[in-house]
């Protein structure tokens, strides 16, 4: 268990230094970038459509009997969440 736990602590402290942070950060801006352009034009977040969308996706995959794809089409709104999220959290900090 030690192992493991400093191999990813390795990992962590490797990418870290690296510039992989570059790397996230011009994602993060491209989200932002996009979810501002969606707001604009629709007055609500580009991730609250895609949360609704995917909910009602997996809800109509699941009256269709396709009852895996529902489930792994319902697991998507807590990702759109946690990507708005991130979004917002940069943008009140100055970030991306």
């Amino acid at each position: 268990m030690a192992t493991a736990q400093s191999n990813l602590t390795g990992t962590g402290a490797r990418y870290g230094a690296t510039g992989t942070a570059a790397g996230r950060d011009a994602a993060e801006s491209v989200l932002k970038t996009v979810d501002e352009s969606a707001q604009g034009a629709t007055g609500v977040s580009l991730f609250h459509i895609l949360t609704f969308g995917s909910i009602g996706a997996a809800v109509a995959l699941y009256l269709a009997g396709r009852r895996q794809g529902a489930i792994f089409v319902g697991l998507w709104p807590p990702t759109f969440q946690a990507l708005k999220s991130v979004v917002d959290k940069n943008a009140k900090r100055g970030g991306a």
